[in-house]
């Protein structure tokens, strides 16, 4: 771990002190921002409590079921768990696979915050800082349950009790996987990265309970943890890329001039970059008021 941080020290933050003024890969307002957002998200969790008492209706119906699918898993998980019959290859297979597939996210968060860095592109930086922050605070949510509920790993005469001294609930690697899937599918537009994202948190959910790793209740859980997490990490469509704001003054440069000819005053409601971002608000607010407030 500490030669990998070094390398993305050498790679990013270098090459970039002759150009402090262009961009900074490695800045002081990435780590001022996981701080700010750790926060943010710690203070949440320790409100969640008080708010279950005003939740809406919609938010019980979601409640109740996600308590009672939680509580139909655990009945049923010893069950679920002896009924696998792969032998010790198949399961070391799956559990292999399970660490590649987490591997291969955060993998590519890496990979989209150095190329972003060499491309001088503050929003892909930007955008692997999220999925990084959900990977984070997903798995340090589920490592704190580990260890207060203590539940036993599947295993030979393993009935999956509760505080018996090891860590198989909740899941942290169905965690990590949905967290980053969750941002990743807000972050780009449409269905295709959305729904390739969650299929492969899916996946390693699966593989860790043919593993023999964790119960089906255990990878519920974590996934629901990562879910939560990434869509509070993307609160506010945060993680969506703000809509073009109309300029307010008249085009000094001549960019600006053939600019506005080519796409209408931002002063005339039904020019194309204020029509743009009138779809652009619709399609993120849940009312007509909110698209309003979106587009001035």
């Amino acid at each position: 771990m500490l030669r990998f941080v070094l390398f993305v020290f050498l790679c990013c933050w270098v090459p970039q002190r002759g150009r402090a003024q262009e961009f900074k890969c490695l800045d002081l307002s990435v780590p001022r921002q996981a701080v700010r957002d750790f926060g943010q998200y710690a203070k949440a969790i320790a409100k969640s409590p008080a708010k279950l008492g005003h939740l809406n209706k919609r938010d019980g119906a979601y409640l109740l079921v996600f308590s009672g699918v939680t509580a139909a898993l655990i009945a049923t998980d010893t069950q679920v768990s002896d009924s696998i019959t792969a032998d010790e290859g198949d399961r070391r297979a799956s559990r292999y696979a399970s660490n590649i597939l987490v591997g291969a996210a955060i993998g590519t968060s890496t990979i989209k915050y150095i190329v972003g860095c060499h491309e001088h592109n503050r929003q892909r930086r930007d955008d692997a800082v999220r999925e990084w922050e959900s990977m984070g605070f997903g798995l340090g949510s589920v490592g704190a349950l580990k260890y207060i509920f203590r539940r036993q790993r599947p295993g030979p005469g393993s009935n999956g009790d509760f505080f018996d001294g090891q860590t198989s609930f909740p899941s942290g690697h169905s965690a990590i996987a949905t967290a980053w899937a969750a941002v990743l599918g807000e972050e780009y537009p449409g269905y295709l990265w959305r729904y390739l994202a969650l299929g492969g948190a899916g996946v390693t959910s699966v593989l860790r309970v043919t593993a023999r790793q964790h119960y089906p209740s255990d990878v519920f859980v974590g996934g629901m943890i990562g879910h939560l997490t990434g869509a509070y990490i993307c609160r506010d469509h945060k993680c969506r890329e703000a809509p073009p704001r109309a300029e307010t003054g008249p085009a000094t440069h001549s960019v600006e001039r053939v600019r506005w000819s080519q796409y209408g005053s931002p002063h005339d409601p039904d020019s194309a970059v204020n029509v743009a971002r009138q779809q652009f608000c619709d399609s993120i607010s849940e009312s007509e008021d909110a698209a309003s407030r979106c587009a001035k």
